[in-house]
């Protein structure tokens, strides 16, 4: 698996974070869940977010603006629920990331495109991002296309 622009490698992170975020809604009951769910919120906001406030939005103007004031919302709520441990607000986190991420891909992504170019700084970056590889399951090495 190779990903060789910056909105193919977002587009996989907002699958990871769909697949990662049922698994959390099924497991809210439980310690466990907890635990999931302050993973996602570090993901988030620690490196996806980051990423495309930093490296992606830039390049894709104003329009972008909305969608980078939602990553401050994200975070905030998201600090909220972890700490007053609420299911209904963790659910409606999860809705809120989902339509983010969702309205990202069908109003920003679609006709865009990235310099590839950019994808180097994001893969320096993301040496530095220790759990990167154990939230989405994919190596540096995948990323870079080497084997």
């Amino acid at each position: 698996m190779m990903f060789r622009d910056p909105i193919s490698l977002l587009k996989f992170e907002h699958s990871v974070i769909r697949v990662r975020s049922g698994i959390i809604l099924r497991t809210l009951e439980c310690e466990e869940g907890w635990k999931l769910f302050e993973e996602l919120h570090s993901f988030v906001v620690g490196w996806h977010a980051r990423v495309e406030d930093l490296y992606v939005f830039p390049l894709l103007g104003e329009e972008s603006k909305p969608f980078s004031n939602d990553h401050m919302l994200i975070s905030k709520y998201g600090d909220a629920v972890l700490k007053e441990r609420r299911r209904d607000w963790a659910e409606r986190y999860i809705k809120i990331l989902l339509d983010h991420n969702l309205n990202e891909e069908l109003k920003l992504f679609k006709a865009k495109e990235v310099d590839p170019s950019v994808m180097e700084k994001i893969i320096s970056n993301m040496t530095k991002y220790g759990p990167y590889e154990n939230f989405t399951g994919i190596r540096l090495e995948d990323i870079r296309g080497v084997s």
